[in-house]
């Protein structure tokens, strides 16, 4: 998913940051989020098809019962695959944990703003959008360990159910990526099912006065949780395959 992000960022690029960039940018903002969110639906599909062909009681469990997991677009969606992927895992290394401790997922966390900022470094989408690249910056830097994968071979974040409305009132440290993954899921909707064509485009007034509404609401930062996503999937689709090929 990083490679559509770099792909994307490079080719656009080439226009320029002049005036005739301004009018398309947030476009290209919506179309690449767009390419990504698809991405990732279908790779979570891919998985599930992998672990059902070389897992008969899987395969009767996610398919033959019935698909559960509509388009694997929502958060509650995407942990039960990481979840069903762990415990695939857990059948032949019953010790594995995606994350060894707070400083594995601290290393993952700065991983993954370090290739965003490789990726958008001196681009004109970033001098576009520079305050809300600092901002980016800013909440990523911040994000606590605990955020991850909570319980470890559970969720892929810490999941406030009941909260998707205003996942910001009463947030804790460790949901700030379960707020932001809320965001990001309402963008892809709107821009995919183009929502605003009949949808009124006002913001609900607790909007306009929650300050972590306005800060976190941040594509950049849809992006960066994306490419998280990613990487953690990749690292345990690694770990599926070395078990399941020597076992």
């Amino acid at each position: 998913m990083s490679e559509v992000l770099q792909d994307t960022v490079a080719t656009i690029n080439l226009l320029g940051d002049g005036l005739e960039f301004y009018a398309v940018n947030n476009y290209v903002l919506q179309s690449l989020l767009l390419q990504m969110t698809g991405a990732q639906e279908q790779k979570m599909k891919c998985i599930c098809w992998e672990m059902a062909t070389d897992n008969l009681a899987y395969r009767y469990k996610r398919y033959y019962k019935k698909w559960e997991l509509s388009e694997c677009s929502t958060l509650a969606d995407k942990s039960k695959v990481y979840e069903d992927l762990a415990k695939a895992i857990k059948v032949y290394d019953s010790t594995y944990t995606l994350f060894v401790d707070d400083n594995d997922k601290k290393a993952m966390l700065q991983y993954v703003l370090a290739k965003v900022d490789s990726i958008f470094e001196n681009t004109n989408l970033q001098r576009i959008h520079i305050l809300k690249y600092k901002e980016f910056q800013s909440v990523w830097q911040g994000l606590v360990p605990a955020n991850l994968a909570y319980p470890s071979l559970k969720n892929l974040f810490h999941i406030r159910h009941g909260q998707a409305e205003n996942p910001f009132d009463g947030m804790q440290d460790d949901e700030q990526l379960f707020a932001i993954y809320t965001l990001l899921y309402r963008a892809r909707n709107r821009y995919a099912h183009n929502a605003t064509s009949y949808q009124m485009n006002l913001p609900r007034f607790y909007e306009i006065n929650d300050a972590k509404y306005q800060m976190y609401n941040n594509v950049f930062l849809f992006y960066a949780e994306l490419l998280l996503i990613d990487e953690m999937f990749r690292k345990l689709f690694d770990k599926y395959q070395s078990v399941v090929e020597f076992a």
